[in-house]
């Protein structure tokens, strides 16, 4: 009987040694597995970019919003941002979108490939295949524009051309105003406006 109380005691006293060195090997391999797996896919961007987007200072999906004083809402949103090397108070953005919700109800949207923000001044000037969209049925191509960020008012620097509820219209110039008597947006096409008309069925 004391022999294999003996063993039994031994038998315990490996065990108390072999378990935790079997759960530290474990936790090692664990731990160097996950040392060896390739980190770089977890990370959209590499190093080096990372490092060029810190010195330039650049921004990835900024967004602004805010509402004018007769209540319309007014959100720019864009790809990427950086500020003027030139100007801290403006910034370059990359695919620029914005949009203006009417209270009317009406929706008034704008995209472009480049654009510069303004914030002394709170304009938006877009440059770049430019298209101003509207819900009541306008849709306007123009090389440039710019657009309040404050309040609902836009200008063209050039031509537009484009189609609307009545048909395709080309112009030298559109201004986009609010009436400050009704509050309601107006687009006002001038300069050698010509209007081809298409009757509704």
């Amino acid at each position: 009987m004391a022999w294999r109380e003996t063993l039994y005691s031994r038998i315990i006293s490996w065990l108390k040694v072999i378990f935790p060195l079997a759960a530290l090997a474990i936790l090692s391999t664990l731990f160097l597995l996950s040392r060896g797996r390739d980190s770089t896919n977890a990370i959209p961007y590499s190093r080096v970019d990372l490092q060029e987007r810190m010195k330039e200072g650049m921004v990835n999906k900024p967004h602004f919003s805010g509402a004018t004083s007769g209540g319309d809402l007014i959100t720019f949103t864009a790809e990427t941002a950086k500020p003027d090397p030139q100007d801290d108070s403006k910034a370059l953005a990359e695919k620029l979108s914005a949009q203006i919700d009417l209270t009317s109800g009406t929706k008034i949207t704008f995209a472009s490939d480049t654009a510069l923000l303004d914030t002394k001044q709170e304009t938006a000037r877009l440059t770049g295949g430019v298209v101003v969209v509207s819900s009541t049925g306008y849709d306007v191509r123009t090389d440039s524009i710019t657009t309040s960020m404050r309040e609902v008012a836009a200008e063209t620097d050039g031509p537009v051309s484009g189609t609307g509820p009545a048909g395709t219209i080309d112009a030298g110039k559109m201004v986009l105003s609010t009436d400050p008597e009704t509050k309601d947006a107006h687009l006002l096409f001038t300069n050698r406006v010509k209007l081809i008309y298409h009757p509704q069925n």
